[in-house]
């Protein structure tokens, strides 16, 4: 699908669907494409006269040489969350081509962010002028919508840092204290087993670390975009003192936002190595439960394991109150223990 926008300072910024045998709208400052046909990337290669990257290409190009210069055309390709909503997160390439004309764009992938910026456009038709404050626009919003996920991502560990340190059930038992009776509890707080419950924080934390490398890729990818946008020498792009200072104002954006997202990170290995360490102390609890039953358990075995043997000269199996007295022993041999680790606190 070619989609372009024309401005004229009278009318304002127009959105028209361009179809594969038509032709391009004069005055038109920003063509985007989105998932092409091979028809539509020869109309725009036929009109604009450039080399329209293919899905194969891009994702070398993404990898070998993301900026370039060809026939007096720049070349950006930046990186930028694709449905970070949903539960398999993936990065989705954008190729920005600077031409003379106007500014095209080439991407495979849906996102927010160019269909907020599209919405922008056709209310404030400032922000559709030309080429360079087009580009701007759409890098100010793919970075605001990063920044709109690293705040999701940065409430998402809060509500982990709960779930890790406090499990439903000891939130169930605290209300039941308080209240002294039982609560009503959400269907979110009900008490899952021990395994399962860590096993499912295990994998948001999982699902929240990945998050934040796509975004600290996406990050990345558009810093050294601006750097290189910012190294063009060519009258025709950025001859505006203003929007070269938007564009250092972007840049230290990105870099506030890349240390938060070091932040977030740092928090999410912390968060893995919490959950970790909660899971052994889940585990220590079984395994003195156990070593605590086998102590308790052990003199009563004695006793019995002694009266148990089959020996001719034993003077307590002649006994009438044998019987009754050696179970009373077995009782006594189990309670003393338990009552002594009771007292010392290990129970």
């Amino acid at each position: 699908m070619i989609v372009a926008y024309v401005f004229s300072p009278k009318t304002g910024v127009k959105k028209v669907e361009v179809e594969a045998g038509d032709a391009i709208p004069k005055n038109t400052v920003w063509v985007d494409l989105l998932e092409p046909t091979i028809e539509e990337e020869k109309l725009i290669e036929k009109e604009f006269k450039i080399d329209a990257p293919t899905r194969e290409e891009i994702d070398k190009i993404e990898v070998m040489s993301p900026f370039y210069k060809e026939d007096n055309c720049y070349y950006m390709t930046v990186t930028a969350l694709n449905k970070p909503d949903k539960e398999h997160i993936d990065a989705a390439a954008i190729i920005f081509i600077l031409h003379s004309k106007c500014l095209i764009t080439l991407r495979h992938s849906k996102l927010k962010s160019f269909s907020y910026f599209s919405n922008r456009a056709m209310r404030y038709p400032n922000m559709c002028t030309n080429p360079d404050v087009v580009l701007e626009g759409l890098v100010e919003s793919i970075v605001n919508s990063i920044a709109d996920v690293l705040e999701k991502t940065g409430n998402e560990i809060d509500q982990l840092l709960v779930d890790v340190f406090e499990k439903p059930s000891d939130i169930k038992a605290r209300k039941k204290i308080r209240k002294g009776s039982k609560p009503k509890v959400d269907s979110s707080e009900i008490e899952e087993k021990p395994g399962l419950y860590y096993t499912n924080v295990i994998k948001r934390v999982g699902r929240t670390g990945n998050l934040i490398s796509k975004i600290r890729e996406s990050l990345v990818s558009i810093h050294r975009m601006l750097i290189f946008f910012g190294q063009i020498d060519d009258s025709r792009f950025l001859s505006k003192k203003e929007q070269r200072a938007r564009f250092r104002n972007l840049t230290r954006e990105l870099h506030s936002l890349t240390e938060y997202a070091n932040f977030l990170a740092q928090r999410n290995s912390f968060l893995l190595d919490a959950t970790l360490g909660m899971i052994n102390v889940e585990q220590n609890m079984i395994i003195k439960v156990f070593t605590v039953a086998a102590a308790v358990f052990l003199p009563p075995t004695l006793i019995a394991s002694i009266y148990g043997m089959n020996f001719q000269s034993m003077p307590e199996l002649s006994w009438s109150y044998g019987y009754p007295f050696t179970l009373l022993l077995i009782v006594l041999s189990a309670i003393l223990p338990y009552y002594y680790f009771k007292r010392k606190g290990w129970l």
